[in-house]
């Protein structure tokens, strides 16, 4: 059986093969009179997938003479397409010579289709008011009963968006979320916040609810990457506003795992304003849920887990990086990029390393943070120098404090590393941890920080 796209001409050859008048063809379809009318007028720009499962219902319940019949027009009428201006008029011609030849079934007006046309619809419009008046209802009810049907397929039929164009956003989208822990995040607001705007202009135009949908997601984690950057760069009230806006899109169209991922991105503002139990009162909520599967639900136990560190619960902090652990076990590699739509091995480990340094374990940390460095990617940006500094931390605490210095001035002048606020704050508590120490090391380590973060003008 020939493909079929359900054109107003497709709509209009099925209609003529089957030898069927609107009012008899609406009926079959599941639509009323006035539906059709907007489908073979091609004033819907693009079909709704609901729409297209009704007619491809029809053709596939039609008899073989139909079906031969309906696919000799519209191959003809394709044909045509590509050697004359006026495509309509050689599938009509088509459709004229298979109805000649038809013996049976009813004839088909030809007067041009439009809604000049519409007689037929009114009348069908009339028995339908007068059905529902013989069933109790009248007035502004009846109307709507008969009107919102057709009224709601031809709102659900008028996105203007191509695949091509969602899938293009989409993508994007799903670039930026890796370039922005691979560059200098503050490079790509400017080219985020163009990009949230087209699909906000996109979402205002009332697309077709499967594209409606993608787009706000779309919308939800452009908004995820702008909350990303604007934490990098220290702005935490707008940063806040942001990711609170990509959760909201999330719960929109119900997507649990984009909304996990912004309300991870959201707890990172009470992380990194040293507020542990901010971070808890805005997960236990969700966490009491207890989400057991996925890179998004790893990710909030692995917040989780910080902050419990933070706090000098242990027993906490063990409970929540299982946890953590476990959910990412029961999702494949392939099925977590990099980036700040994820949680990697790498992060965990990391994780693993921060709240070990924080409950006075020096040997742990330096193991979680050698398997952290080992699985990072070293053309990002920020968190391989972080885990550096837990690793120097570790160093420092077990009185390695040359060492300590060296793994810590390696990280903050590393050509990947950007020194946004959340390298310049671990710096920063790096060096309050030596207190007296002093030594060549230290000194060198003083004078390159200083000049890296001063170069940077961050102001944390």
């Amino acid at each position: 059986m020939v493909e079929v796209d359900w054109t107003g001409e497709d709509v209009l050859a099925l209609r003529t093969a089957m030898k069927r008048s609107r009012y008899e063809f609406a009926r079959l379809v599941g639509v009323t009179p006035r539906t059709v009318v907007l489908w073979e007028n091609g004033r819907t720009t693009r079909m709704h997938a609901a729409s297209r499962r009704l007619l491809d219902r029809v053709l596939s319940e039609a008899d073989s003479v139909v079906v031969t019949r309906f696919e000799r027009a519209i191959k003809a009428g394709r044909e045509a397409a590509g050697h004359t201006d006026d495509a309509s008029a050689a599938l009509d011609r088509t459709i004229k010579l298979g109805r000649d030849k038809a013996q049976a079934g009813p004839e088909v007006r030809q007067a041009p289709i439009g809604l000049d046309e519409e007689v037929e619809d009114d009348d069908v419009r009339r028995r339908e008011m007068l059905a529902c008046i013989s069933a109790g209802l009248a007035g502004h009810a009846a109307e709507l009963l008969a009107s919102e049907p057709e009224r709601m397929l031809a709102t659900l039929d008028a996105g203007s968006m191509s695949e091509r164009r969602l899938g293009f956003l989409e993508e994007s989208t799903a670039a930026l979320g890796k370039q922005v822990v691979q560059v200098p995040p503050h490079e790509l607001l400017q080219g985020t916040l163009d990009q949230f705007r087209t699909v906000r202009a996109c979402l205002g135009e009332r697309q077709a609810t499967p594209h409606q949908i993608r787009l706000v997601r779309t919308a939800g984690r452009l908004a995820n990457v702008v909350g990303e950057i604007l934490f990098n760069e220290g702005h935490f009230g707008q940063a806040r506003l942001w990711y609170t806006t990509a959760i909201h899109a999330a719960q929109d169209i119900g997507d649990r795992y984009s909304e996990d991922i912004a309300l991870a991105g959201l707890a990172y503002l009470p992380t990194y304003s040293d507020k542990p139990r901010e971070v808890l009162r805005l997960l236990d909520p969700r966490l009491a849920e207890d989400p057991a599967t996925g890179a998004a639900a790893a990710w909030l136990w692995g917040m989780a887990a910080r902050a419990h560190a933070d706090l000098g619960d242990e027993r906490q902090f063990a409970y929540c990086i299982d946890k953590s652990a476990r959910a990412l076990d029961s999702v494949s590699s392939e099925e977590l990029p990099i980036g700040i739509f994820s949680f990697r091995p790498e992060k965990l480990a990391f994780y693993r390393a921060i709240g070990y340094a924080r409950l006075g374990k020096p040997d742990e940390t330096a193991i979680a943070a050698a398997q952290a460095i080992s699985l990072y990617d070293p053309s990002e940006t920020m968190e391989p120098a972080l885990v550096s500094f837990e690793h120097a931390t570790a160093l420092l605490a077990s009185g390695e404090v040359d060492e300590a210095c060296a793994v810590a001035t390696a990280a903050i002048t590393n050509a990947n590393t950007y020194i946004g606020l959340t390298v310049t704050k671990r710096a920063k508590r790096f060096d309050s941890a030596l207190l007296n120490n002093s030594g060549r090391a230290v000194g060198e380590w003083r004078q390159r920080a200083r000049e890296v973060i001063d170069a940077q003008r961050v102001d944390v």
